[in-house]
Parts: structure tokens; sequence; C-alpha cells
């Protein structure tokens, strides 16, 4: 009887662990790749001739949306 309730807690602490993982890794990936551009992917792009299109690439990262 003990050993069943005891299997019974652990089952109940494992899912839990998993559902907290779970949502730790979505909210990661949600926030991944909302940085602004850094001076050396700035200079890259200003290198390439797309000086005028920075701002606009900085605002989609801002706005951009993973898995949701």
């Amino acid at each position: 009887m003990i050993s069943a309730l005891l299997g019974g807690v652990i089952m109940s602490a494992a899912t839990i662990a998993m559902l907290v993982a779970i949502d730790i890794t979505s909210k990661s990936i949600n926030d991944a790749g909302k940085y602004p551009l850094t001076i050396e992917e700035k200079e890259l792009l200003i290198k390439q001739g797309f000086s005028k299109d920075i701002e606009l690439i900085n605002s989609k990262l801002e706005k951009l949306e993973i898995l949701k």
C-alpha cells in the first residue's frame, strides 16, 4: 500500500517536472531571435548594400513570433 502511494507521488513529481521543463523551453524558444542586430551584423549589411533596410530588419525581429 505504501509503495503504491510512494509510486504515485513519484509519478506526480515527474509529471510536474516535465511540464515545467516544457514551459521553460517554449518560453525560451519564443524569446529567441528577438534581439536587435549586433554591430557586426549591421556592418555586414552595410557592406552588402542593405544600409537602408537595417531599421526594417530590426522592427521585423522585434515582431517575430515563433511557434505561437
